[in-house]
């Protein structure tokens, strides 16, 4: 979900970005409540683009924001505020358009209306993702794009990824899950570190100055202070030395 302050912050930015994009409507149903085929794909393209993103921002929650003029702003700078007055999809709609026209599945998208400055809007929230999501069957979007398509986001716009960038896209998120799975090794250092210099300090203390508590609780307080200092140096030589080995890995592209 996204928080209001940074909506605002994103209603007056004079740009699209990567990560986020604004669309003035999305009527994906005809007066009748019929499907309208060709609105539904463009949305999943759109979907899909934020999810892939591109190679600098895997790590960043991205959001389409319907109901938000692309192009004009009102008189103190913000973007133009369209009613979202007609019948939207629910998230479970948008998660099973995905599940059938591509792989892997987008985990953790929410969907949500809500209400800014007595408008409605419609906001799709996309957590990053460690997968290089494709479609699996024709999109009858803005030009038909066969299965197997992966698509990207360049500044603004959502295209087709070459080989080269789906690449790209793929080894980051590949570090990027490493990342959440591994804990930094700079916090295991500095944790072990405190740990094994209490334990040491502390029973050098006891058996030299046993009745000295002030003393006793200073040393300790010197002894934990330098085994962060020492641990944060080995954490710190160890996530240096992982990240090299992890570039290694990269495919020549």
């Amino acid at each position: 979900m996204i928080d209001e302050k940074l909506l605002k912050k994103l209603l007056y930015e004079r740009k699209e970005q990567d990560w986020f994009e604004f669309k003035r409507k999305m009527e994906i149903y005809q007066s009748d409540g019929k499907l309208i085929t060709k609105q539904r794909d463009e949305l999943l393209k759109d979907i899909l683009g934020l999810a892939n993103g591109n190679s600098h921002i895997v790590r960043k929650t991205k959001y389409l924001i319907i109901g938000v003029d692309n192009k004009n702003f009102d008189d103190d700078g913000m973007r133009t505020l369209h009613n979202v007055d007609y019948k939207i999809p629910s998230q479970s709609d948008i998660t099973q358009w995905l599940s059938g026209a591509s792989s892997p599945a987008i985990v953790g998208l929410e969907c949500e209306s809500i209400k800014f400055q007595g408008i409605d809007l419609f906001i799709v929230t996309i957590p990053p993702t460690f997968d290089l999501h494709e479609t699996t069957r024709e999109l009858k979007a803005s030009g038909n794009f066969q299965n197997h398509v992966v698509f990207m986001r360049q500044d603004e716009h959502t295209v087709p990824a070459s080989v080269r960038d789906s690449v790209a896209i793929q080894q980051r998120k590949f570090l990027y899950r490493q990342e959440i799975s591994n804990p930094p090794a700079v916090w295991i250092g500095i944790i072990s570190g405190a740990i094994v210099a209490f334990i040491i300090g502390g029973a050098k203390i006891n058996m030299s100055q046993a009745d000295l508590n002030a003393v006793k609780g200073f040393a300790q307080l010197f002894f934990v202070i330098l085994g962060i200092f020492f641990g944060g140096i080995i954490g710190f030589i160890s996530k240096q030395e992982g990240s090299s080995s992890q570039k290694t890995d990269y495919v020549e592209l």
